[in-house]
């Protein structure tokens, strides 16, 4: 059993370069906009600002600032560690230019504290912002998704 490679590597960079960004990047309390950073299988990366993020009906619904695309997670295995409401993403697609794309999706996991208090993931010092949401995600291509930022809008 392989416990470290190259492909986990590249996952838990992008991730830490998404959280670092979102920190220099970062908008007063206030604001609800989130940060997605995409980092293609070909090394191409991309990194939206002001995504607005909503869970809607338990969907994650996150769309650019200028409304042109959206990604949706509808599917995922979630339950609660502590106060902080954890999911194990199995299904994404991708809504963009009047057409829905499914993403060979790999795997993925989300963060989500509903909660007006900062939430520690498990076996980790890092904390989830209060009304905060972490995601990280792989494709069958290799593309790594990473979001991060406060929910914007909640409807059960």
């Amino acid at each position: 059993m392989r416990v470290f490679s190259k492909g986990a590597g590249v996952v838990a960079f992008a991730t830490a370069l998404t959280l670092a960004i979102a920190c220099l990047f970062s908008t007063p309390a206030a604001s609800a906009k989130g940060v997605i950073l995409i980092q293609q299988a070909d090394g191409e990366t991309n990194v939206y600002h002001d995504v607005v993020i909503k869970i809607i009906q338990n969907v994650l619904y996150m769309t650019t600032s200028d409304g042109k695309g959206t990604l949706v997670i509808s599917r995922a295995a979630c339950s609660y560690q502590g106060q902080l409401y954890v999911c194990l993403a199995t299904h994404a697609t991708l809504v963009q230019s009047g057409r829905t794309s499914p993403l060979d999706f790999k795997h993925g996991t989300l963060y989500v504290n509903l909660t007006d208090d900062p939430q520690p993931l498990t076996a980790s010092t890092q904390k989830v912002d209060p009304q905060g949401i972490l995601l990280s995600f792989t494709t069958e291509r290799g593309t790594y998704v990473n979001l991060t930022g406060r929910i914007d809008k909640v409807v059960k």
